[in-house]
């Protein structure tokens, strides 16, 4: 029965010589990638966050913003995680108070 493992690898395997140059077809190429590239990073990441207090959920509230049109883009917790957190305050308030 022939051995069932892989051939081994050739290990002296020719480097190939890098050109000194790009040329322009490359150069083309390596400006529309880094454009692109740039162009992704702008549009991933938001001009504004704001990381704010609310007092009532005594949580830390984090909102994304747009800076070109002022609209909130995310926000985090949501409103109802929110008021869900101000009504479980509210209720530990009230049986501290007793």
């Amino acid at each position: 029965m022939d051995p069932v493992a892989p051939p081994k690898a050739d290990l002296n395997l020719a480097v190939r010589p890098q050109r000194s140059e790009p040329g322009p077809a490359a150069q083309e190429a390596e400006r529309r990638v880094a454009e692109h590239a740039a162009a992704l990073r702008k549009n991933a990441m938001p001009d504004r966050g704001d990381v704010k207090l609310d007092e009532g959920a005594q949580r830390f509230v984090y909102t994304l913003t747009d800076a070109e049109t002022a609209e909130t883009l995310r926000r985090y917790p949501s409103e109802t995680q929110l008021a869900y957190s101000r009504a479980v305050m509210a209720y530990l308030r009230a049986q501290n108070a007793r």
